[in-house]
């Protein structure tokens, strides 16, 4: 995943090295990507909305195609004033639906300000939530994208394989329409086995990879071979009907 770290000290707290170097080694144990590293120096006070620094984080995220935006810890994102703390929620959906990105923190913050200690036990819960969320979402669409296309979206069968091996493509850029063409030389092919009653159909597997299918199985050794996968295939109403 491609991260952009955002790291802020006021004036008045230590040089951000020591903050910085936390998320750094909490990036590298995820296998996280680090893209960018955005560093500010201005009190937590102030809205990030209305950061210098933080106008260019939000100009990057925009621009390119970042996964989350990683802070050390809520207070490096915000601290708002007494009695606004649900602001810094606010702010947080915000950018994560308008750039598409999950916010991350890195470490526990030490928080006196009891409103805001509830709002980041509040903030875990609700993150976590939305993070599931985003990715059951991006997943869906990423199906319906990649099915609307006319390619491969689910575990693939022997007629993908099979398809592959004709067209002379990779499982992912099968078409639909090359998966039916496929799909109709196939069962002809396993239907003239499948309907000799001399023949044991449980040896129709052994005898296609041995023939016909040979050239398959040489380039995909781990392609569907067993007595279900070629009945599935001939007993397939639409198959049967093509």
């Amino acid at each position: 995943m491609k991260a952009v770290v955002y790291s802020r000290v006021s004036t008045e707290e230590q040089t951000p090295e020591s903050q910085l170097q936390v998320v750094l080694d909490y990036a590298r144990s995820r296998g996280y990507e680090i893209v960018k590293i955005f560093e500010e120096n201005i009190s937590g006070s102030v809205d990030p909305l209305e950061r210098p620094v933080f106008k260019q984080v939000l100009s990057y995220l925009r621009e390119h195609e970042v996964d989350l935006l990683l802070l050390h810890d809520m207070t490096r994102f915000y601290r708002p004033p007494p009695g606004q703390a649900s602001r810094a929620l606010s702010i947080m959906r915000r950018i994560m639906d308008e750039y598409n990105v999950l916010i991350e923190f890195v470490s526990e913050p030490q928080i006196e300000d009891p409103m805001l200690s509830e709002l980041w036990r509040f903030l875990k819960s609700w993150i976590s939530a939305y993070e599931r969320l985003q990715i059951s979402l991006r997943t869906r669409y990423g199906l319906l994208r990649v099915k609307r296309e006319g390619r491969l979206y689910h575990k693939p069968d022997i007629v993908y394989y099979y398809a592959a091996w004709i067209f002379n493509k990779d499982l992912k850029d099968v078409s639909r329409t090359e998966y039916e063409v496929a799909k109709r030389q196939l069962t002809e092919i396993v239907s003239k086995y499948w309907r000799d009653s001399a023949l044991k159909k449980t040896r129709i597997g052994e005898l296609l990879r041995k023939n016909e299918l040979n050239g398959l199985y040489l380039r995909f050794p781990h392609a569907p071979k067993s007595y279900l996968t070629f009945y599935r295939l001939v007993m397939d109403k639409k198959a049967v009907g093509s």
